[in-house]
């Protein structure tokens, strides 16, 4: 990644700190929202070419299935596992929401990897940079804690990651739409 940018005079808080940490640990999310009034973080995952009907329900399906048990072991019930597409100019945008009181860190590894899997080859995704092993670990050390400590605070901004040229960027949506 070439840099982290948000507006001067802003605090970097804890959400943006997971969102810039997701977007650095996992190539493939093309864009992460993040909704503190309803509490969902929305992962948004570009293919590049459009999905039959048939296809999206039955890979979203093992998707949801998978994340709800993953929670289901871990004692939690998921209050949202949502996914939606959207196609556009022959690529598909598939959005997967997750709400934060109930996520957990193994729910979005795991996430990442039925992704990669069930659109191999079609997933859009930075190829940059790899990270070593080591930055992988603290990657994922820093989306555990974050994850953590936004279980526990107030709501915070409306946010968007994304990466636009090796960068990682983070915008207040609110301010977006004034």
């Amino acid at each position: 990644m070439k840099g982290i940018f948000w507006k001067e005079g802003e605090s970097f808080t804890n959400s943006m700190n997971l969102i810039v940490s997701l977007l650095v640990r996992y190539p493939m999310i093309a864009t992460i929202n993040y909704d503190p009034a309803q509490k969902f973080l929305g992962f948004m995952f570009v293919i590049d070419r459009p999905l039959a009907p048939e296809e999206y329900t039955s890979k979203t399906e093992k998707i949801r299935d998978s994340l709800e048990t993953v929670a289901n072991l871990n004692g939690r019930q998921p209050i949202l596992i949502e996914t939606n597409l959207s196609e556009q100019d022959g690529m598909s945008f598939l959005e997967v929401k997750r709400d934060v009181v109930t996520l957990l860190p193994e729910e979005i590894s795991l996430l990442m990897i039925l992704i990669e899997q069930e659109f191999a080859g079609a997933l859009v995704k930075e190829q940059d940079e790899t990270l070593e092993e080591e930055d992988q670990a603290l990657q994922e050390e820093i989306i555990e804690h974050m994850l953590e400590d936004l279980k526990d605070t107030r709501p915070e901004k409306k946010l968007i990651g994304f990466r636009e040229e090796g960068r990682v960027m983070v915008f207040n949506r609110a301010r977006m739409h004034k």
